[in-house]
């Protein structure tokens, strides 16, 4: 019973939304995808009515040079809204030495940091329409299955050679993992990312964390995403309505 309502639930998205049309791609694929891309839809939906915090630190060598928390929220227009929590905590310690070398040492670190940081949002949250794009031209493909649980894999996601993996489960698309080979711009310069969802008591499934690892420059990057809470004067979520289709971001 809990299977044929998933699937009537989801063929009234997917009629909703529109289907991937282009020719000669797999229909297994194109099923698959766009079954996920659909509950990926609804689950931004779901989250307009959250706010949250964000905390994301950075260490170097295996130690925290630094971390900030900002607050989440969607504005009315859809856009995702971040606001910082405590402005202009996070300081480093001023150095004795000024010298140009050491200034032009920390500002290049400083740029790297600020790349990798970038590079988690170039991932996660996944974009819809960029899914869309790469089933079109063919760079989607599916892994065999594995129980309960099932992959999607895309190339070329965002950078030619990179790859990207969906890990979720076979039957409601809820994502479990993100796991993404990409670079900061050089082959020589390789970095990875994980990213880890879970769900909230009322069914929206979320992203829980993305660490990314910079291993030529011992650089790693985390960001959690904790203390969801329903926003004042807003709706009830749409995962009430579809209790057994949980969502994710």
């Amino acid at each position: 019973m809990r299977n044929r309502l998933v699937g009537v639930l989801l063929l009234l998205l997917l009629s909703s939304l529109g289907r991937i049309d282009a020719q000669g791609v797999d229909p297994k694929v194109m099923s698959e995808v766009t079954a996920v891309r659909a509950v990926l839809t609804l689950n931004y939906a779901a989250l307009r009515h959250y706010t949250w915090t964000e905390h994301t630190e950075v260490r170097v060598k295996g130690d925290v040079k630094s971390s900030s928390d900002v607050s989440c929220r969607y504005d009315s227009t859809g856009a995702l809204t971040k606001t910082p929590i405590h402005p202009g905590e996070a300081k480093e310690a001023s150095s004795v030495v000024s010298k140009r070398y050491m200034v032009r040492k920390k500002a290049n670190m400083e740029d790297y940091i600020q790349r990798a940081i970038n590079r988690i949002q170039n991932y996660a949250p996944p974009d819809p329409e960029q899914i869309n794009h790469l089933v079109e031209v063919g760079r989607a493909s599916l892994a065999p299955s594995d129980g309960d649980k099932s992959e999607v894999r895309f190339t070329n996601y965002f950078e030619t050679g990179d790859s990207v993996i969906f890990t979720y489960e076979s039957v409601s698309k809820v994502l479990l993992r993100v796991r993404v080979a990409s670079t900061l711009g050089s082959p020589k310069d390789p970095v990875t990312l994980e990213v880890v969802f879970e769900t909230l008591p009322d069914g929206v499934n979320h992203l829980s964390s993305a660490t990314l690892d910079a291993k030529s420059k011992k650089v790693q990057v985390i960001r959690r995403n904790v203390k969801y809470e329903k926003a004042a004067g807003r709706g009830p979520s749409p995962a009430s309505a579809f209790r057994r289709i949980r969502i994710w971001w």
